[in-house]
This record gives structure tokens, sequence and C-alpha cells, in this order.
């Protein structure tokens, strides 16, 4: 095994949407702690620069090249010692190989098990998606101090907020609570007509102005939401990550689906209630101080099927959601410390 206090110069790559890609920075804070001298740099799918190009842990980011030939050159040509591969694709780790990293940890691949990898590490997916991926750093005998996700906005994205407060009148006095009525399938959302219900409970209950967030083409997802509600909300669809980010870290509360944005809330240290139906609360529920999760008790297959399961069980995740009620939920935030 290579001396790891010889390496100073580190590839760590995970190619993932927002969420995953978010839960991934505790391994950041881990290596950085670590190895505070060396060169670290982060490897991610494009659009995914934002939620780490800000992170203060890292030296440089870069995003994955199709071009297998180009991205070989992109990697070998930064002499990296070793790439910590953040999932079980037998592809990076032949690319790994191929740009002569000499050592390579990440997980047993899918298809190529322990073959190139230098140090193996079981892909455990019975726990939290930080936890799996803290697994690798702890294989190389580092100590995890803190699991929490975390991250950072830059002058750009606190300029770009600054400028949205202004231009929509909002009173930083009052509570800001923003709402998510997406999700990546349909079965995954909480019905529009109870965000509508809940958003003017929040309004009523405290004077709060709402917003509510979506993504680029879930744009007539909030307009649904607003044309239910008796108080008019402030919609948001058209955001970067990091203008995202900002906003979330200007929000008193978050209160969203299990998706993407949610894990992005809570690495910003904004309270957040996520609403489940459909995903594993064990893999994915927010487990740390400040936010709580809202969820269907009685089913357990909340705690054994993976995601992918869940497209076979999509009535189930249906009548999980509508089991949820606005009132359910202000109980919730009556109870949280935010």
């Amino acid at each position: 095994m290579l001396n790891l206090e010889q390496i100073d110069r580190i590839l760590i790559v995970r190619l993932a949407p927002l969420g995953e890609t978010v839960l991934t920075t505790p391994v950041i804070r881990a290596l950085r702690q670590h190895f505070r001298e060396a060169h670290i740099t982060y490897m991610v799918a494009p659009t995914r620069e934002d939620l780490v190009s800000a992170n203060p842990h890292l030296n440089e980011v870069i995003t994955y090249q199709a071009s297998v030939p180009k991205l070989i050159y992109q990697i070998a040509r930064r002499k990296f010692q070793m790439v910590v591969i953040l999932q079980p694709t037998f592809r990076l780790v032949l690319h790994a190989f191929l740009a002569r990293i000499p050592f390579r940890v990440g997980f047993e691949t899918n298809t190529g098990g322990k073959k190139l990898l230098s140090l193996a590490v079981a892909n455990n997916t019975a726990q939290h998606e930080t936890q799996r991926y803290l697994d690798v750093v702890r294989a190389l005998d580092i100590e995890v101090v803190d699991d929490e996700p975390e991250v950072f906005v830059d002058n750009v994205g606190s300029t770009w907020v600054d400028n949205f407060f202004e231009n929509q009148n909002l009173d930083d006095s009052k509570p800001i609570i923003g709402l998510n009525p997406g999700a990546a399938t349909t079965y995954r959302r909480w019905h529009a007509a109870n965000f509508a219900v809940l958003g003017d409970q929040l309004h009523e209950a405290y004077g709060a102005h709402i917003i509510v967030t979506t993504g680029p083409r879930e744009g007539e997802l909030a307009n649904q939401v607003a044309a239910q509600m008796l108080h008019s909300p402030i919609i948001v669809n058209q955001t970067t990550p990091m203008q995202l980010a900002a906003l979330l870290k200007r929000c008193h509360l978050y209160i969203s689906n299990d998706t993407g944005p949610m894990h992005l809330s809570t690495a910003v240290k904004t309270p957040t209630i996520a609403l489940f139906g459909a995903s594993n609360l064990i893999q994915w529920a927010p487990p740390w101080d400040r936010h709580a999760v809202v969820a269907r008790e009685a089913c357990e297959f909340m705690k054994t099927l993976s995601s992918k399961e869940w497209d076979t069980h999509q009535e189930r995740a249906r009548e999980n959601l509508e089991a949820i009620t606005p009132d359910a939920v202000m109980a919730t935030v009556e109870k949280l410390a935010w």
C-alpha cells in the first residue's frame, strides 16, 4: 500500500445528480483535514460544478469529458497520486488506471468487483448515503470527525440573492419559507393542493413570505400550487445550483419532497422538513439536527426498498404521500426549532 503521507495530489470522482453530489461533501472535508497541504481536485458531472465550486477544501473542480481520450489526458496531465472513486462503476476505475494514477480506492464495482482497485471498499447501501461515501475515507484509516454535508455560497450567488430579495421586496424580518413541490418522479411528489394549503397556513400562522421552488421543467407545477393559494407566493424555477443554494441559505425554513434541493437545503444549514413516500428513509432521510422527516410510519417498504425498486411500487408510494396531511406537516413545523 502506498504511503499516504507521501500523497499530495488527489482526485475525487463522483458523477451524480444534485442531491448525491451534495452528500459527498463530508468526504472532501475529511480528506482535507488529513491531507492539509495536498492539491485536491473533484471531478463532477457537467452542470454540477456550482455545488462544490466555492468549497474551500478543494483546489480545483473539473467536469467529466464524454470523449475518453480527452478525459484520460485531462486526468493524466495532472499527475494525481491517488483517486477516490465514490461510485461502483468499473468504467471510472478503468479511466483512472489508464491515466496512470498509482493508488485507486473506491467501491467494489458492479461489473469488475475489486479489479484494478488498489483498495476496494464494500458498497454498503444499508446505511445513510453520507456514511456509505465516508466508508471509503475510513478504509484509508482517516478519522471522520463530522459527517454533515456542506455547500458554500460564492460572492456571485450572494449578490444574486441580494438582488432577488430587493426586486421581490422580501423583508428578512419576516419568516421566509420555501416550498418545493417537485421531484424527479411524479409518485414522489406530495400533491400540489397540499402544498397550497400548507403555504396558506404558514402565511397565516407566521406572516411568512412563501417561496415556491421548482426545477427547470417544473414551472407548471409551481403554477398549480400558486393558483390554489389564497396568498400569492413567489415562484422561482430558473436558477443555477449556486443561486438556489444562496436562496435556500436565506430561507428560515424549507419544506420539500425527497429530492435534490432538500439535500441542498440541509447542506446550507437551513432547517428542513422532508416529505417521504417512496424512498429508503435509512439511506436518504436527513439525520442531522435542525431537520425533520414526515413519513407514513406504517410502511416498512421505506426501510427496505431501493430507489429503483420503488418504480414497481408506485401505488404504495402515492398512498404513503396521501397519508401525509398539511396539518401533520404544520405540527412538525411547530415542533422544529427554527
